[in-house]
């Protein structure tokens, strides 16, 4: 695993030491005359808290917008390997421990994934963690189970990379199955829970995969006592 630079732990901490004092000091002159002595350090640290992380999304976004994390292989030494750090910092410290507290309502997940550059379609739900939203595309009409997790980048030994993660519409991805970087997902296709889809796979359109590594099920289905039955579940 590669070492983060100090350049870029150095230009992280100053974005972030400023973003903290600028959602500080709007917090205390937006409360500080509205609120009564029993409440206002509550209300302050709320509303630090809330502005912080809109500055923070901001100030992600920006960066992404001046100086894009491109998808593939981040050779090391390079700008894109600076540029991996600094989006590699802002996940760990800032974005990773919200993602992951679970505390949000599945909506309101929508819109922080959409707004760290998630492409979500229409009706469609993550009730998992998306790590790397930036390149992930999901389409309309589409789900992600709970627990489930999509992991666009590759951290192997000295390898880095980031490798788009492609999901089409009417999709379902089930409870705990792990989608790996450069994975494709056609439209109406399902993965079962707990399958592992590996690096690079292709789910063709209307496919069901399953188990660890997930491969593709045929046309047909065994219930217990071993008798065939059809997708329509009729013997």
């Amino acid at each position: 695993m590669r070492k983060i630079a100090p350049k870029a732990i150095a230009q992280f901490v100053v974005l972030g030491a400023l973003e903290i004092t600028v959602a500080g000091g709007v917090s205390f002159c937006l409360i500080g005359p509205q609120i009564t002595d029993t409440y206002r350090g509550i209300a302050e640290i709320a509303l630090t808290i809330i502005l912080f992380y809109a500055l923070a999304i901001l100030g992600f976004r920006s960066l992404q917008r001046l100086a894009p994390l491109r998808g593939g292989q981040i050779p090391a030494g390079g700008v894109q390997e600076h540029r991996a750090f600094l989006y590699m910092l802002h996940f760990i410290l800032v974005f990773n421990p919200l993602l992951f507290s679970r505390l949000l309502p599945f909506p309101v997940l929508g819109v922080l994934l959409r707004a760290l550059g998630a492409h979500m379609g229409k009706n469609s739900f993550c009730a998992g963690l998306v790590m790397d939203p930036p390149f992930v595309t999901l389409g309309d009409n589409s789900l992600i189970g709970n627990d489930a997790m999509l992991i666009a980048h590759v951290i192997e030994g000295d390898e880095l990379a980031f490798l788009p993660i492609r999901i089409g519409k009417n999709v379902t991805i089930g409870a705990r199955a792990i989608i790996m970087a450069g994975v494709t997902i056609d439209d109406g296709a399902i993965v079962g829970v707990q399958s592992v889809v590996r690096k690079g796979a292709h789910i063709r359109c209307g496919e069901t995969w399953v188990g660890c590594p997930a491969r593709p099920v045929g046309g047909c289905l065994e219930d217990q006592e071993g008798n065939v039955k059809g997708q329509n579940g009729m013997a």
